[in-house]
C-alpha cells in the first residue's frame, strides 16, 4: 500500500458495474494523498465523480481507519454534513480481508474561505455534536503513544522526551459526555457549495478520517486552534446555537471556557508530535518547524 505516482485501476476490479474515466491526484491533504475519479456505471448509464481514500503507509501512521471513517459516513448520510460513502474495498486476495480504502461522493463547491465566518464555523462545529456518537472514541494519550512510535529516534530529544512523559502522565481533563466530534474542522475541511438558480445548500464537511466519540469542548478546542479563533467569542458562537438546537439546554458558557482553555495543551501536545510524525512521512521542513515551536511553548507551559 502506498501513494500512487499513477492511480492503480486494479484496485476497483472487485467493483461490478463500474469503469474507470480517469484519475487525478488531490493536492492539499494533510495526513494523506488521495485521488479524484471519475466512474462511468454502464448498468446506469451515469458518470460520476468520487474521491478515492486509500488506506496509505501515512494513513497508517497517523492511527487512521478506514473503517471507522465508513461506518460513522454511512451513520450520518441522511444529515447533509458529509458526503455520501459509495463503497470500502477490501483486498480479496488477501486472507485477512486488509482493507484497500475508501470511496466517497465527490462534493462540488469550494473550500470554505474567510467569507465563511467564525459564528457559521462554530454553529457548524454545533451540528457535528448532534449526531450519532461512533462507537469508537479519540483517547489522547493512546493516541500520543501510537505517533511516538513513528517519530525519528533523532528527534526524541531529552526535551520532547520530557514533554511526551509530562502528558502521559496527567490525569486527562473529563468535563462533558462524549458525542460525535470530527477532530479537524478547519476550513480547510469545509465545502461551501456553488449557488444554483439563486441558492446555496448548507456547507458541508470533508475528510472524516479522525471523527470518534469525545469531549465535545476537546473537539470545539481543536477547531479553535486550527481556525486561530478568538476563544471567547468562539466558545459563545458555539453555546449559543448548542442551545438553539437543544431547546432547554442550558450551556454555561464560563464552564466551556474553562474547559476548553484546559483541553488547549493537550491539544498542542498532539500536534506536536503529528508535526514530528508528518515530517517522517512526508519530509517537508515545514513540519519541523511548526513542530519546534510547539516544542517551545510546551516547555514553556510545563516549566
Amino acid at each position: 500500500m502506498g501513494c500512487y505516482e499513477k492511480f492503480d485501476s486494479n484496485l476497483l476490479r472487485s467493483l461490478p458495474d463500474t469503469e474507470l474515466i480517469s484519475a487525478s491526484m488531490l493536492t492539499g491533504g494533510l495526513t494523506n494523498r488521495c485521488w479524484k475519479l471519475v466512474l462511468f456505471h454502464p448498468l446506469t448509464e451515469q458518470t460520476k465523480h468520487y474521491v478515492w481514500r486509500p488506506l496509505s503507509v501515512a494513513a497508517q501512521a497517523f492511527g487512521i481507519e478506514r473503517q471507522h471513517e465508513y461506518q460513522l459516513l454511512t451513520m450520518i448520510s441522511d444529515t447533509g454534513l458529509a458526503p455520501k460513502p459509495f463503497q470500502l474495498l477490501m483486498d480479496t486476495d488477501s486472507q485477512t480481508d486488509q482493507v484497500k480504502g475508501l470511496l466517497v461522493e465527490w462534493l462540488t463547491g469550494m473550500e470554505a474561505t474567510v467569507d465563511f465566518s467564525n459564528t457559521a464555523l462554530c454553529q457548524l462545529q454545533a451540528k457535528v455534536h448532534q449526531l450519532p456518537v461512533p462507537s469508537w472514541r479519540l483517547d489522547i494519550q493512546q493516541r500520543g503513544l501510537h505517533y511516538w512510535q513513528y517519530i525519528n529516534a533523532a528527534h526524541k530529544t531529552p526535551l520532547l522526551t520530557s514533554i511526551h512523559y509530562f502528558f502521559q502522565h496527567q490525569p486527562i481533563p473529563t468535563v462533558f459526555d462524549d458525542c460525535c466530534c470530527h477532530f479537524d474542522l478547519g476550513r480547510y475541511n469545509v465545502i461551501v457549495p456553488f449557488t444554483v438558480n439563486g441558492l446555496t445548500e448548507e456547507a458541508k464537511i470533508i475528510d472524516w478520517e479522525y471523527a470518534a466519540a469525545g469531549d465535545p469542548s476537546l473537539d470545539l478546542a481543536m477547531t479553535i486552534i486550527a481556525n486561530e479563533l478568538n476563544l471567547e467569542l468562539a466558545v459563545s458562537d458555539y453555546c449559543d446555537h448548542r442551545q438553539l438546537l437543544e431547546k432547554g439546554t442550558q450551556f454555561n458558557k464560563s464552564d466551556w471556557l474553562q474547559a476548553v482553555r484546559d483541553w488547549q495543551p493537550w491539544c498542542q501536545y498532539l500536534a506536536l508530535l503529528w508535526y514530528y510524525v508528518g515530517h517522517q512521512v512526508w519530509h517537508q521542513p515545514q513540519y519541523l518547524h511548526d513542530a519546534l515551536q510547539l516544542q517551545q511553548q510546551l516547555i514553556e507551559y510545563i516549566n
